[in-house]
């Protein structure tokens, strides 16, 4: 009597391996853009509120005075804010 032996993977054993490793793959991926997407995102809010200076109290015309010049020295936008500033002087 002859016995022959096999040896190796069938192809349906190779292909749900194929599957398996396929599909998870496909969730690290998708899980990986998700965070990535999340950390540029919060780095874009923390450098969008790291630009804007906070407002200083103003209670006489010197403080007033010395917002100006620290609003003409930050140029966040393109618009001057030491307009606002010059009318609210003329108007203290």
């Amino acid at each position: 009597m002859k016995r022959s032996y096999k040896s190796g993977f069938s192809i349906v054993e190779v292909a749900i391996v194929v599957a398996v490793v396929g599909m998870i793959g496909f969730l690290g991926y998708t899980y990986y853009t998700k965070q990535q997407a999340q950390v540029a995102d919060t780095a874009s809010q923390a450098a969008r509120t790291a630009e804007v200076p906070a407002a200083p109290t103003i209670n006489t015309t010197a403080d007033l005075t010395t917002a100006e010049k620290a609003l003409d020295a930050t140029t966040v936008g393109s618009t001057s804010d030491s307009s606002q500033l010059d009318s609210e002087l003329a108007n203290f």
